[in-house]
């Protein structure tokens, strides 16, 4: 994939990549689909083992969410499951989880769901709140 470019290729003398190299390819419809069925297995393990439900939603990066709750939601790519969890690190930064295993994941994010349900809903900040915060400074 690193091929050495020929001696007349300007990219040769600034010893730079081609845009062609640096670009990276789309997901194809194999590894949507795949994340996208993972996700669905997800699904119905929470939904059949723990009772939670919970949507699938597709990504444009061909990833795929699971949404569990308002603050809980969990990533796919086919291969492996990440989300940020509703408990803070000792510095009171978001800990981010991540498990390669359907049962493990599905275990520990009815555990965060647990936690979720537990706190009273104006104990949660304002959706908008948080949308503000991350995403929008002052004006």
């Amino acid at each position: 994939m690193n091929a050495i470019p020929p001696q007349g290729d300007p990219m040769s003398r600034r010893g730079g990549v081609s845009p062609s190299q640096t670009c990276a390819a789309a997901p194809s419809a194999d590894t949507e689909s795949q994340a996208v069925a993972r996700a669905k297995e997800l699904t119905l393990v929470l939904s059949e083992v723990y009772g939670i439900s919970a949507d699938v939603h597709t990504l444009r990066s061909g990833n795929a969410v699971v949404s569990l709750h308002h603050g809980l939601l969990a990533y796919t790519d086919g291969e492996r499951f990440w989300w940020t969890g509703p408990r803070l690190s000792d510095s009171g930064a978001s800990v981010l989880s991540s498990e390669l295993t359907l049962p493990a994941a599905a275990e520990q994010l009815a555990g965060h769901y647990a936690i979720l349900r537990g706190r009273s809903l104006t104990a949660m900040p304002p959706l908008a709140d948080e949308f503000m915060t991350d995403h929008a400074g002052p004006v």
